[in-house]
């Protein structure tokens, strides 16, 4: 297979952390648990996998909290990585998977008391200088419930608007990542807004502003 799956410059970690020249060296090095190894990977993937809990999540604390959960994930599943594949997608996945056992756990805790929370009375518009401290709560709930949208779209639709409305990526470069051409992300991107749509309605304004 060509290199094109894997990382290059045009599918690159994110980092200014230099990309290991042997891949599959470095991956066999990985799947061994060689310390240094580990640590490169860190630092060559952190903030791509940071970049993208955030977006799903918020908040900075948490997403960090998370980001270090997903690489003990990583680490764990090391051995099942194919380094002939792209890795990103295999990371957004653990990623993903990662926050929504978050939302499903914190799901789980709210059921346990009572909620008068209606989605459809919720804040219709982002804080403004004029609007008071109980705008910008309504606000946080709209976005909680926007990120909750979009980490239940499927999977292909849901990475694209991640790396579009949160990550800031062109649509060359996901199209590159995901292995499709950019008419196709766009297509796919366009599609994933019109389910969120439907879902949020005019709650929206958080992802298509993003």
């Amino acid at each position: 297979m060509s290199n094109t799956n894997r990382p290059t410059k045009a599918n690159p970690a994110g980092t200014n952390v230099s990309l290991p020249a042997d891949w599959e060296g470095f991956v066999r090095e990985l799947q061994a648990h060689e310390p240094e190894a580990l640590a490169r990977f860190f630092d060559l993937y952190f903030d791509r996998v940071y970049g993208h809990v955030r977006g799903l999540i918020g908040d900075q604390q948490l997403a960090e909290d998370l980001t270090q959960d997903v690489f003990l994930n990583v680490y764990r599943r090391i051995e099942s990585y194919d380094p002939q594949r792209d890795i990103l997608p295999w990371l957004h996945t653990i990623a993903t998977n990662k926050v929504r056992d978050y939302w499903r756990s914190r799901r789980h805790a709210d059921s346990q008391r009572e909620s008068s929370i209606d989605v459809e009375d919720s804040a219709q518009h982002l804080p403004s200088e004029e609007d008071g401290p109980h705008v910008a709560l309504e606000s946080d709930e709209v976005a909680t419930r926007v990120r909750q949208a979009v980490a239940s779209l499927p999977k292909g639709m849901r990475d694209t608007v991640i790396m579009r409305a949160f990550e800031g990526m062109p649509f060359k470069q996901i199209g590159e990542i995901l292995g499709r051409n950019e008419a196709a992300v766009r297509k796919r991107y366009s599609r994933a807004l019109d389910l969120l749509q439907a879902r949020l309605g005019s709650q929206m304004s958080p992802v298509t502003a993003a």
